[in-house]
């Protein structure tokens, strides 16, 4: 009777690191505010640190040659985005 062999997988497996615990914490809507808060497993709010919102757009831009008297040449598009970054507290 012959042996199957490990599958090649397991032979590499090794124990988990150590690991450490991660305090539990839950999000909630606040009643007066109606914004989300992280409440942790006391019951107090956390802070998770300044998260500052942006902006982005695509403008098109079209350019037409001539004076508008008559048909004239092509004409030229592209456009130029702009982004706008709002400042955030640490």
């Amino acid at each position: 009777m012959t042996e199957t062999p490990a599958p090649w997988g397991t032979l590499r497996m090794r124990p988990y690191a150590a690991t450490t615990e991660v305090p539990r914490c839950t999000p909630v809507i606040d009643p007066e505010t109606q914004i989300a808060v992280i409440v942790n497993e006391y019951g107090r709010t956390v802070e998770l640190g300044a998260h500052g919102t942006s902006t982005s757009g695509l403008t098109p831009t079209t350019t037409t040659p001539g004076d508008g008297s008559g048909p004239g040449g092509a004409t030229d598009a592209d456009s130029t985005e702009s982004y706008d970054q709002d400042e955030s507290s640490d």
